[in-house]
């Protein structure tokens, strides 16, 4: 280890810079919450709107136009999002809660099981074990809300303006953050940014893409099923979609509870499209994640147990690309170290 920090190998020196400016971040976060949600909030923007605006020069928009409209389009879903579609899920909300809570007090799924006593002995007790998490879960996420509120304004104000400035001089800040590091280790610095900058926006491109697709088939679904609670649970299964995996565990939870009162026949339809849905998803997301950076997806479960524990809910969005830097730097910075490359 002293070895590995104490050589003038340029690369090693380039790996120390990385480290101490990534530590100093990293209090940052800790010490000022707000900095930390700005910074996840305008990531994650930036990274879509050059999402959008590759698409864009695709269909031959260019330049500074493409990245504008890509903005515009980006703030217009953000302020839709906010004027109309949250509304209508908060009116949902009082309906959803009821009706899981109807699925527990009826014990609907003692119906699917009448010919099993035993199997259905067993599965109450994990639902009778499963409902007071449930509504601690709902009491944590409401108060949250209630109290993160003034906080939330803030940081979109602020992200929007960050996010702004980011993109229209994306070009400069690309060449200027070399300048932060001695001249002679910028190349591998430049190497290291570009990695980190592709896996990034490939994670971002595909989550968002996922959740995005997930919401919509969702509310088609639940249109016909479960019309009173179609737009919550659309919104739902977007917004737990934008964390990977383990998302997909907290979007399941309500879907299966409403798939109860259903019957047996609307019970596994529902269920089997839910599941091919995130078959076809997962696949996407694998390969994709592969085609940039060989994140193991143990990985990005740990990951997220232990970012979330740390920074809270806004760590379950930041562990995944935290572990793409950290991922980056050990491919780049110790790896070759210890290979003796």
């Amino acid at each position: 280890m002293n070895k590995f920090f104490g050589s003038d190998d340029p690369r090693k020196t380039a790996a120390k810079y990385v480290a101490i400016y990534f530590l100093i971040l990293l209090a940052l976060f800790l010490l000022f919450k707000t900095i930390l949600n700005v910074f996840v909030f305008t990531l994650i923007s930036v990274l879509i709107i050059n999402f959008l605006a590759k698409i864009l020069r695709f269909l031959r928009i260019k330049g500074k136009l493409a990245l504008v409209i890509s903005m515009l389009i980006y703030f217009f879903v953000i302020i839709y999002g906010i004027i109309l579609i949250v509304p209508a899920a908060t009116e949902q909300i009082g309906t959803f809660i009821k009706t899981i809570n109807k699925v527990f007090e009826t014990k609907a799924w003692e119906g699917y099981f009448e010919k099993n006593p035993n199997l259905a002995s067993g599965v109450t007790a994990i639902m009778e074990w499963l409902q007071p998490k449930f509504s601690d879960l709902t009491n944590y996420l409401m108060d949250y809300v209630a109290k993160g509120t003034p906080g939330f304004f803030t940081t979109i104000f602020y992200s929007i303006l960050l996010t702004v400035y980011l993109v229209l001089y994306s070009s400069w800040l690309g060449k200027s953050i070399p300048n932060l590091f001695p001249k002679n280790i910028r190349k591998h610095i430049e190497v290291f940014l570009k990695k980190v900058y592709l896996a990034l926006s490939g994670f971002v491109d595909v989550v968002f893409i996922n959740a995005l697709i997930t919401a919509i088939l969702f509310y088609i679904i639940s249109s016909f099923y479960f019309p009173n609670t179609a737009v919550i649970l659309s919104f739902w299964a977007g917004v737990t979609n934008l964390i990977p995996i383990v998302g997909v565990i907290f979007e399941y939870i309500p879907v299966f509870l409403f798939s109860l009162t259903l019957g047996l026949k609307g019970f596994i339809i529902v269920n089997i499209l839910v599941l091919l849905i995130h078959l076809g998803l997962f696949v996407i997301f694998i390969n994709v994640m592969k085609m940039h950076l060989n994140v193991n997806p143990v990985l990005m479960i740990i990951s997220i147990i232990i970012v979330s524990q740390i920074f809270g809910i806004v760590g379950i969005f930041f562990a995944v690309p935290l572990l793409i830097f950290v991922v980056a730097y050990w491919d780049d910075f110790i790896k070759p170290s210890f290979e003796g490359v």
